[in-house]
């Protein structure tokens, strides 16, 4: 263990960078985004039509809460549904370990998270709770300063000391200095998830396009009127691009700059252990790791490390660099067998907040992508908050100054400010 290393790399939070006037917009937002959610609308006449390219949780979630408001939808895919990062990923849907800016978001994507199984979905939703680690005296005081900024921000967290972790990961080792634990964080199945939505929008008569590659789009003005692919041009009212690290091409092919990149991250697993070794949603030491329902521990993670790009073939390098930080949190765990490991595709922007909104050239184009690693558990509340805004756009419902304040620093204007990715 390194006494002069910070590998709290699932900390976004930067807490040096924070103010006060920072803590106190993350429950103003919250607040903003609960009354968004709660406005009364009247049922959306005609069943505008959406077309969505990209086959990701972040589309996915965007067409069940659009088929609840009315809309008919159409995603086209370039290869099979969930198949990259959404389907490929350790399944959080937390808010500990975000930046104040995204922290309102995630709280109400847990809470929609929650009531996705009262709706027919399989997710295999848990509330167990995040625990992340700090190993030496930098990351100490890193956790410590942050754990404060989210209290203020009104997130209930705690800190723990080794004995104290023990009763949610009874063989982390001592070395472990200090925990700082989130109650409302939670984790789900990303497989089970995909499939269900899939299987439940089928019946809702959302049109799927698998294999299906947007080469082009049909153009009039300020008007997008076609998605043009190998074999056809679908055709809709409305235009979301939702296609994770891709979304940059496709921004290309309409003039827009969506600056995203593609990285890798990598994930393993092991044989069966004894069940409740890891309970909550676990992160520290440069890696994330929870415990499956029949036992199996996951663990992972990527950074800076890893190759830029669409490989998701795993390395003997991710291999060792993560099994080492694992057991090093873990020792107890040298002995279990790896069965199965595998990769998926991330997106980074330059800023590390998400690319949602209006296209700039577009009257009827939107985009919603550059979620950084964490579009799995945001994906609800973004889902949502899409549904909403195009529901504005079709009934000519003008978004109040609340809410544009809220999702406008997630507008696209910005790239053009950011010199590269």
């Amino acid at each position: 263990m390194d006494k002069d290393i910070d590998l709290l790399t699932m900390l976004a939070l930067k807490p040096e960078l924070e103010t006060k006037e920072n803590v106190e917009k993350v429950k103003i937002n919250d607040a903003i985004i609960h009354n968004y959610f709660h406005e009364q609308r009247s049922t959306l006449q005609g069943k505008p039509h959406v077309v969505m390219v990209g086959g990701g949780i972040i589309s996915l979630m965007t067409a069940f809460y659009l088929e609840e408001m009315g809309f008919r939808i159409s995603i086209i895919e370039q290869k099979s549904f969930g198949a990259a990062a959404s389907g490929r990923n350790g399944g959080a849907v937390m808010m500990m370990g975000r930046e104040l800016i995204e922290l309102p978001f995630a709280r109400h994507s847990i809470n929609l998270w929650e009531q996705l199984s009262t709706k027919g979905i399989n997710t295999h939703f848990e509330r167990k709770g995040h625990l992340m680690v700090a190993r030496n005296d930098i990351e100490v005081a890193r956790l410590t300063k942050a754990y404060e900024l989210y209290k203020a921000a009104g997130i209930p967290v705690t800190l723990l000391n080794n004995e104290e972790m023990k009763s949610y990961t009874p063989h982390i080792g001592k070395e472990n200095k200090l925990g700082l634990f989130s109650y409302e964080d939670a984790q789900s199945y990303p497989f089970t998830t995909i499939q269900s939505l899939i299987k439940q929008l089928k019946t809702k008569g959302v049109q799927f396009y698998p294999y299906t590659k947007a080469t082009s789009f049909e153009t009039n003005n300020r008007m997008i009127e076609g998605v043009i692919t190998e074999n056809s041009v679908i055709k809709g009212d409305y235009y979301l691009i939702s296609a994770g690290p891709w979304s940059l091409e496709l921004g290309k092919l309409l003039d827009e700059h969506i600056s995203v990149k593609a990285r890798r991250s990598q994930l393993m697993v092991t044989e069966i252990v004894k069940k409740k070794a890891i309970v909550p949603f676990f992160t520290g030491n440069g890696f994330y790791s929870r415990q499956t329902h029949v036992g199996n521990l996951l663990f992972g993670g990527g950074g800076p490390w890893e190759i830029n790009g669409y490989d998701v073939s795993n390395t003997s390098y991710a291999i060792e660099l993560l099994s080492n930080r694992f057991t090093e949190v873990f020792p107890t765990y040298k002995t279990k067998q790896l069965i199965r490991s595998f990769a998926g595709t991330v997106e980074i922007t330059p800023d590390h907040v998400p690319a949602f909104g209006k296209l700039l050239n577009w009257d009827n184009g939107f985009v919603s992508a550059g979620y950084n690693g964490h579009g799995y558990g945001l994906s609800a509340v973004m889902g949502k908050l899409m549904s909403l805004v195009l529901y504005d756009n079709a009934t000519d419902r003008q978004l109040c100054n609340d809410i544009k304040s809220v999702i406008d620093p997630l507008k696209i204007d910005r790239f053009t400010e950011l010199t590269k990715v």
